[in-house]
């Protein structure tokens, strides 16, 4: 079940330390740190929306509708269920990565996207902030006022949210039972070099694979083993393979991700000029 998160497929080909690879794309070293930061929290969100796919799957959970809202939704839930500062951010961020790309790709410009399994881009985001503010209207206000959410919507949201909240639970509690014994999951990562190496390199720095891969190890009680696999596909992309019972986080994803934070940098600096990410990228999806 592919993903297809990510559009954009520019690779970077410099591998320096830390502080080099900032000059070298003409960061800061702060600017550099929130890149990665919002890389990892976007490819967060992606690797919780494949677990949803591997809990469907392996829990033969009931679908109404497009499993790829279900599993976007369940992500949300995931995240909001954790009350972290760091899982609160990662929806920040995801919410802006999705707003990016319908921006910066014009999704739901071509007849096709309307037919796709996939709502629009922007509909992804807008949708991760109605899970927030149906979560805590209070606590998210400040969300729902920057991207401008109808206050209308924010009332309906609470019963999005409250629904999804629900469902899963029952769903999910049904299935742990008493007996609880937690999941078998193994976490491995390909070696990649090359153009890949700083994006890979970011990816395993920044923990989130094994994060998300203890959650499924705690959290549920999964009969057969699950693989967490990063590697290089080829394509910019994340998926679940329910014949090998696998997620897989292709090493492609976290450098797109770090390109369009870096094409999408607030204020430019002095020396600087931002570049339009349809010149010098092609679609990887």
């Amino acid at each position: 079940m592919h993903l297809l998160i990510c559009r954009f497929f520019a690779l970077v080909t410099l591998c320096l330390g830390l502080g080099g690879l900032a000059q070298a794309a003409g960061l800061s070293k702060q600017e550099f740190a929130e890149q990665r930061r919002f890389a990892a929290n976007n490819a967060m969100f992606v690797l919780y929306h494949e677990v949803a796919h591997l809990l469907i799957d392996q829990l033969d959970l009931p679908v109404l509708g497009r499993e790829e809202d279900v599993a976007d939704n369940m992500a949300s839930w995931m995240l909001l269920s954790q009350g972290t500062a760091r899982s609160e951010q990662a929806l920040n961020d995801a919410v802006r990565g999705w707003f990016l790309s319908g921006v910066a790709y014009n999704s739901g410009s071509a007849e096709h996207d309307y037919a796709a399994a996939y709502m629009l881009d922007k509909q992804r985001a807008y949708q991760i902030v109605c899970m927030m503010v149906g979560k805590d209207a209070t606590t998210f206000e400040t969300v729902a006022n920057s991207y401008h959410l109808p206050y209308e919507r924010r009332e309906s949201c609470r019963w999005d949210y409250e629904t999804v909240d629900r469902s899963l639970k029952g769903l999910l509690d049904r299935h742990n039972g008493s007996s609880r014994r937690g999941s078998s999951v193994t976490v491995t990562y390909a070696a990649a070099g090359g153009a890949l190496r700083m994006g890979a390199d970011a990816f395993k720095a920044s923990g989130v694979f094994e994060q998300v891969a203890g959650d499924v190890r705690r959290s549920y009680n999964l009969s057969a083993p699950v693989r967490f696999s990063a590697k290089r596909c080829g394509e910019a992309n994340a998926f679940y393979d329910p014949d090998t019972v696998e997620i897989i986080f292709c090493y492609e994803l976290m450098a797109d991700y770090m390109d369009i934070y870096a094409d999408n940098m607030p204020v430019a600096a002095p020396d600087r000029q931002p570049r339009d990410p349809r010149k010098d990228k092609h679609s990887g999806g």
